[in-house]
């Protein structure tokens, strides 16, 4: 009687462990995956910078590794509602690639508002995107009404 009741016990202990584990290895798959946050804002004024010029507003698109993994970004644009000639903007400094591993400062890309005219009654409707290498898009969320930029009213 004594014999069954501590294979019993094993078995349970054993049973215990074994989902426990299986739990604990999906937590840690689940964590440590890399994940981009995009996010994207207009009329950004820039200051004492020779590249960009500072009497003129800029967009600004920053995208953040907030996982465990590195990340290579491929690309970076601004994606456009269906109905325009164009369907992305490419951003020049998203072109050159760029690896972002865990704790690394967000990358930025600046994009130009000349010519952003032509879309403004579909402003809220651009995103910015960034590809990675496998393919993979990630965009920023929607702007809300006091995100409205200058270009579009």
């Amino acid at each position: 009687m004594e014999c069954f009741s501590l294979a019993a016990l094993l078995a349970l202990i054993g049973a215990l462990s074994g989902v426990s584990g299986l739990v604990l290895g999906i937590v840690n798959y689940l964590r440590d995956r890399f994940k981009l946050v995009i996010t994207l804002k207009w009329d950004m004024a820039v200051t004492d910078n020779a590249r960009y010029d500072t009497s003129k507003k800029w967009g600004i698109v920053s995208a953040a590794n907030v996982g465990r993994r590195p990340v290579y970004i491929r690309v970076a644009n601004l994606e456009l509602p269906k109905g325009y000639e164009e369907t992305h903007l490419v951003l020049n400094e998203g072109i050159r690639g760029i690896k972002l591993a865990e704790g690394d400062a967000p990358v930025i890309f600046v994009a130009s508002q000349e010519g952003m005219e032509k879309y403004k009654k579909d402003w809220r409707r651009i995103r910015a995107a960034v590809y990675d290498t496998a393919g993979k898009v990630y965009r920023s969320k929607r702007l809300g009404e006091l995100d409205q930029p200058s270009w579009s009213r």
